[in-house]
């Protein structure tokens, strides 16, 4: 069985990332390599319907796919990362943070068969690799 991924984010940005990674790619849910889900919180529930949102969605994926769940949030401390983190205990599910685009298209197409302790740190490495400093020269000094 597959470690299922799911995004949990604020308003649309976990759909949004799934869509555009998905576009870019050219896969779609029956051909990623690994089978990956968004779920969107909404802007004003609170942390207890957002835990039991979340908690509710990883003992799904959890009870389909048997082999734990990967959840992938926005910024640590954040209502989905806190209530995500409350979930992890519900199931076997490992939490990362800083969830990114380039995060999810690996995800979409070259994501290896891994247990989730595995994938958990193959994805957070990716997510690293991508973030550079993208300007050429020096920086000018602080003001």
């Amino acid at each position: 069985m597959t470690v299922p991924v799911l995004i949990v984010s604020h308003g649309e940005l976990a759909k949004r990332l799934l869509e555009s990674a998905r576009a870019i790619s050219g896969q779609d849910s029956d051909t990623c390599p690994v089978p990956v889900y968004a779920l969107c919180v909404d802007w004003r529930a609170d942390a207890a319907e957002a835990a039991n949102l979340i908690e509710a969605r990883v003992r799904r994926l959890a009870e389909q796919h048997g082999d734990g769940v990967l959840i992938l949030t926005e910024m640590f401390g954040d209502t989905p990362c806190n209530s995500a983190l409350r979930a992890s205990g519900v199931a076997n599910a490992a939490v990362v943070t800083g969830v990114n685009l380039p995060m999810v298209l690996s995800l979409c197409c070259e994501a290896p068969d891994l247990d989730l302790p595995d994938l958990a740190d193959w994805i957070w490495s990716n997510g690293r690799k991508s973030i550079r400093l993208a300007v050429s020269g020096r920086l000018p000094p602080p003001q």
